[in-house]
This record gives C-alpha cells, structure tokens and sequence, in this order.
C-alpha cells in the first residue's frame, strides 16, 4: 500500500528520495482532495472576488487517522469500554439499529476529526477503525453480541477456536502466524482509505497466551512491514501481572517475553494492572465490590483523555509523535505510568471544587491515582537500598473550556520549581519536565479533567516483581515442557529474563543519578566538580569540559 517509485503529491515530480513529504501514507482520496485545492486556486486567480464554498467533509479528510487492535480477550474488554467512550463523546448512536452508528450531534466540533478513529460508511454511518484478534471465539462473541458490537466491521473481527492454553509459544509459534497474516491484509486495507496514518494502537493484557504471544507477533509483522523511516507510531496499552491478583500460573513467563517484545517494536507503553485499579474503585470511587467494566472504564478514561487533542481542536494541540518526543528522553525507556483526574465517589463530589486547576494537579501526581501498583512519590530510603522516584518526562492532557493555558503553565511549573513539595522528585537537568496539551471539550461523563501520563522511575518495580516470580518458577524449572514443545528453549526463556533485568537497571541508574555536576561553592571561579554525580570516564568528560567553561580555560584568548 506504500507507494515506492513516484511520489503522490501532485506538486511534487521528484523521486521517492527527494520528496520530504512522500514518507506518509497516501491514498486516492488525498490526491482528489489536493485537486480540488488546486482548482479552488485557479478559480481564485482568474476570479479573486469569485467566493469558493469550502467542501462540507474537507475538515475530514485532513485528519491523521489511527488504527487500533485489540488482542485477546482482555485486550477485546478494555477496547470495548474505548468504544463505548468515544461513541458518547462524539455523538455516535450505538443504542439503537435503526441509526446505529450515525452521528447524532448539531456541532462540527465533535464531527471534524471523526476519520481519526472511524471510518464513513454509507448512510452516514461511522465504523471503528477497530481490528479484533483472539484465538476463542466465544470472547469474540461476548463483544460482539452487546449493543456496541453491530459497530464493528464483520470481516475486522478475526479469530478460531484452537486457543493459546494461556500459552505465549503457542499463541506466537503454534496458533497466531494464520491470525497474524490475516490481521496484516486487514491493517493494509485500512491503511488505503488513511489520507495520512499516525500511529497503530493496542489493547491487550501480557497474563494470557493472546495478549502476550499474538499481539507480539502482529507487532513483529507490522513492525517488518511498515517502513522503517516512516513517522507511524506504536503504542500499547498493556495490561501487567498484578501483586497477589493471578490466575493464571504461568503468566509471569508469559509477561517476560511480552515485555521483550514490547521492548523492540512498541515506541509507548502504558501500564495498567487490575490491583491498581481494584483499590481506585474501592478507596477512591467507594465501590464495595467493583466489576470488570468499571476496572476497564478507568483504563478507558485515560485512553479517551490522552487522545483527546487528536480528536478534537483546541488552543494547545499535540499527535502521537509530539507525545513520544517529550515522554521518552532515553532509548528503551519507553514504559509509562498512568492517572486521571478527577475521581471522585457521588457522594463526595459537592465537596470539591469543579475544574480547580491546582486541586486536579495535586491529584494526578498521586499514587492514588495511578493505574499500575508502583509509588511515583517514593522518597526513598539509602539505608534499606530503597530509591527515590524520580519524574524524568510527563505529559498532562487537560480538558475543559474554562482552562486557560498561562494557569496550566504557572501551575506545573510551581509543581516542580526549587524548594517546592515535589522538588525532589523532579531532576534539575531536565527542566520543565511536564508537558501539557490543552482540549475545550470536557469529558462527557466527568466533566472538566485531566489525564497525566509520566516516566517515572518507579516503574522498575513492575519489573523487579515480574522477575522475583520468574526466578521462583525457573529454580525448579517448573512449566519449561510447555514453551520448549511450542519453540521455545530454556535460553530463550532466560534471555527474556535478561532483558527485563536491563530495562530494571536502567531505570535504576537514572534514578540514582545526582541533579548536579558541580557543587554550589566555588573556589574563587572556578566550579568544583561533585564526586557523587560522576559515575562514567564520559560523564567526567563532560563534567571537565564544563567546568573549563565556566573559568574560561576554553576560550581564546586575544593577542
């Protein structure tokens, strides 16, 4: 579907190579809109007091289109809730078959960026750009059969009855190659009716044989498939092995190689776990015993809120790629962290002040708030070895017409200014460490709120837990049999637990790092170098460079 010899833009005659914009997705319906541009102009010169009506769906055919797949049957769960979500924000009927799928709204504002997540059908009717994969028809089926389900498209709906046996090898080796092929024909043809592709979704959980073993592998194909150079971003929102929640026994195994996948082919990953979310619904939302919807409504929320400046305009907008340039400043440090604001039980919302921008700050920095079990504010103890979290990226998605942008700035900057309560969990060599995009249209269901993603070192806790259960499973080697029958050998299995062990170093080290090279005395002009901070011979380099620097010792001087 990629064009590789002439380049589409109608302006351009150049090669593949010279054209800077030839590296997107192009299709048939972007060259008739860039003709119809044209003959707009022409008509303009012979005639420039000739008025040009502006084509009612022109606003549509500029948006940057998403593709979302959900895997497995938990992966199906969660992308249902995102659907559900969507459909009531941006007026779609899903309620009743006569319109099913028409868009029920009076204003453009929710119509103009539709094609980002839905594709026009006839009758004015608006299809999820949705494909559901799952090796158990029956999990298909429970989708499908409720009142969202007629939504989806009958041939994106791909599935058998064969089954994974909670089983990555299976899933990846044995079972998903068919699905997986089937799923690449089905991206393509969603890709030829894209003006421009953004970014590929997922939705699925790294506990089951699916979620885990044929949503790596749908990954690996798109990931050999697209190309290489393109601006198309992958992201996942990944559901993790929760601390004393498990039903399945071998989902630590399966977590291992999922996250290895995850780190070669995905650019973002947005963690969740059901502990986490269970205690938001008891402590915070007060639900005594709270189901598996309102356990995936959350993660919906977050999803609905981090695109909700692609789905809609405002003063301060951002896409896929702004969001992984300011979230992931290190290579492979691609595993985020979660939150919403706010949530409140019905009975304590008349005591809260509505669309506070301070009191919606104070509560997505808190561990309460946050999806995945790991602590974002721990100040760390050195004398049990327990390190302090540190912010080293986030992002804030702000919804709400009442916002403005200079109160959202002078707030987050106040969060992590010096001698401030979360100084110390913000490092001073990245300044202004929070980014912020700002939408006008609140959440349907909560109003004005904000969904605040970050990189925080804490996240080596999911990790060091993943891999404590590993290595209690591998010292017997218990449940080897299972992967080695389905291709994959004891060396495979240990080389994903390295992997993870990596990815916990790393973010280690970074949270052991000092906020500064010098200290704040001098000797007379000249800095002097802080010893704590110097862990690498290319730190010291770095470190000296600097501080001949400041002294002037790199200077020339003048004859």
């Amino acid at each position: 579907w990629r064009r590789s010899h002439v380049c589409t833009h109608l302006t351009c005659g150049e090669r593949r190579g010279g054209c800077q914009g030839a590296d997107s997705l192009r299709s048939i319906s972007e060259i008739r809109s860039r003709t119809a541009s044209l003959q707009a102009q022409l008509l303009l010169q012979m005639d420039p007091f000739r008025h040009v009506e502006p084509k009612e769906g022109l606003a549509w055919q500029t948006s940057r289109e998403i593709i979302h797949i959900q895997v497995g049957k938990t992966g199906n769960q969660i992308g249902h809730e995102f659907w559900r979500d969507l459909c009531e924000e941006h007026k779609i009927n899903y309620e009743s078959q006569t319109d099913m799928g028409n868009y029920m709204g009076d204003n453009r504002l929710y119509s103009d960026h539709l094609p980002v997540f839905f594709t026009e059908g006839s009758k004015g009717r608006w299809v999820p750009r949705a494909i559901l994969l799952d090796l158990n028809m029956h999990d298909l089926a429970m989708v499908t059969q409720a009142p969202l389900g007629d939504l989806y498209r009958p041939e994106n709906i791909v599935g058998n009855d064969e089954g994974s046996g909670n089983c990555y090898a299976k899933a990846f080796h044995t079972e998903g190659p068919d699905l997986a092929d089937r799923c690449l024909e089905l991206v393509r043809k969603e890709c030829e009716q894209c003006n421009c592709l953004q970014g590929v979704q997922f939705t699925h959980s790294l506990c089951g044989g699916a979620g885990s073993g044929l949503c790596g592998l749908v990954m690996k194909t798109l990931y050999d498939y697209l190309d290489k150079g393109s601006k198309c971003i992958m992201q996942n929102f990944t559901l993790v092995p929760a601390p004393g929640i498990s039903d399945i026994v071998i989902e630590n195994y399966n977590a291992a190689l999922g996250l290895q996948d995850l780190l070669e082919y995905s650019n973002q990953v947005f963690f969740f776990d059901n502990t986490a979310l269970t205690e938001i619904c008891q402590k915070t939302l007060e639900q005594d015993v709270p189901s598996m919807q309102s356990l995936n409504n959350i993660v919906a929320l977050c999803m609905s809120g981090l695109t909700s400046s692609i789905r809609f305009s405002g003063p301060l907008n951002a896409d896929l790629r702004k969001l992984q340039t300011n979230l992931v400043p290190f290579k492979n440090a691609h595993f985020l962290t979660s939150a919403f604001a706010p949530l409140t039980a019905q009975g304590t919302k008349k005591y809260r002040k509505s669309g506070s921008v301070v009191d919606l700050a104070l509560q997505m920095i808190s561990k309460d708030n946050v999806t995945v079990k790991c602590d974002p504010l721990n100040p760390g103890d050195p004398r049990e070895g327990i390190l302090r979290s540190r912010f080293i990226a986030s992002w804030a998605s702000w919804r709400g017409s009442t916002f403005q942008s200079e109160e959202i700035d002078q707030v987050t900057y106040d969060m992590q200014k010096p001698n401030s309560r979360f100084d110390h969990f913000f490092p001073d060599w990245i300044p202004s460490s929070i980014a912020s995009n700002l939408c006008e249209v609140p959440h349907t269901e909560w109003g004005e709120s904000v969904s605040f993603v970050s990189n925080n070192t804490c996240v080596h806790e999911v990790f060091d837990r993943v891999i404590r259960q590993w290595d209690n499973m591998y010292q017997r080697r218990s449940h080897l049999h299972v992967y080695e029958q389905d291709g994959i050998s004891a060396q495979d299995m240990m080389e994903s637990r390295n992997v993870l062990q990596y990815i916990s170093d790393m973010y280690c080290e970074i949270a052991q790092r000092e906020d500064k090279f010098f200290e704040d005395n001098m000797i007379g002009n000249v800095p002097v170098i802080n010893d704590a901070a110097i862990r690498t011979d290319e730190q010291l380099k770095i470190a000296q460079e600097l501080k001949d620097l400041g002294d002037g010792n790199m200077f020339i001087e003048r004859v």
